[in-house]
């Protein structure tokens, strides 16, 4: 099930594709996202779950925990789209497929996958990564102290600004200055077995959690079950 805005687009704005495990989602994915969608004139960013990440550990909570999470971090940004359909899909969650999906249900229309700089880096180590080429422009996200991507990754991408970004359906690199995703979703999981708490995510999210008992975090104390649901 697809949870849009309210907010009416034009069908040929851009469409921006940002996947993750979000376990859990945090302050620098929705920084991000926001980032991105403003530098695109408000172009809806839809976060996209994965159900079983091919190439890391699987999350620590269930998909129907994660899409609670982002529905919540994501409830004040219009722009900002919570979407389960890699969820729904059976088997790993390819970037690839999920691409080519979205492509073909939207032919003419700028389609933006986001990725960090550091997957940006390594995309000539992705299956089929030239495909990508011919399904969707780049929108890349800083990290702290991140090298340069190889020159075959870099021309593969040419690097352009967003008003050209938004002329054509596919091809191009978008080159973000700010904000930097420079949170780790380990050390954050790591502060909720041992606080409880951690200050990089929303309070709804934090909240959500302690009611869940997410993360291995204790049992709620008194103070905390008072606490809106």
């Amino acid at each position: 099930m697809l949870e849009v805005g309210p907010r009416k687009l034009s069908p040929q704005a851009p469409l921006v594709l940002f996947g993750g495990t979000f376990d859990p989602v945090h302050r620098a994915h929705i920084s991000a996202a926001r980032a991105v969608s403003k530098v695109l004139h408000g172009a809806p960013v839809h976060l996209l779950p994965n159900a079983v990440p091919p190439h890391r550990p699987q999350p620590m909570a269930d998909g129907e925990q994660r899409l609670a999470m982002l529905r919540l971090a994501c409830k004040r940004y219009p722009e900002l789209v919570v979407d389960d359909w890699e969820l729904r899909q059976d088997g790993p969650s390819y970037s690839l497929n999920t691409l080519r999906h979205f492509r073909q249900q939207n032919p003419g229309r700028p389609l933006v996958f986001m990725i960090g700089a550091d997957s940006f880096n390594s995309l000539h180590l992705w299956h089929q990564w030239q495909d990508y080429t011919t399904l969707c422009h780049l929108a890349v996200v800083p990290r702290p102290d991140c090298a340069l991507a190889p020159d075959q990754v870099q021309a593969a991408f040419p690097e352009s600004d967003a008003e050209q970004l938004m002329r054509q359906p596919f091809g191009l690199r978008l080159m973000l200055k700010r904000p930097f995703l420079d949170v780790s979703a380990t050390a954050i999981r790591e502060a909720l077995e041992k606080k409880g708490d951690c200050p990089a995510l929303d309070p709804a999210v934090s909240a959500h959690i302690r009611r869940q008992h997410l993360y291995n975090v204790a049992t709620l104390n008194s103070s905390t079950n008072h606490e809106a649901p």
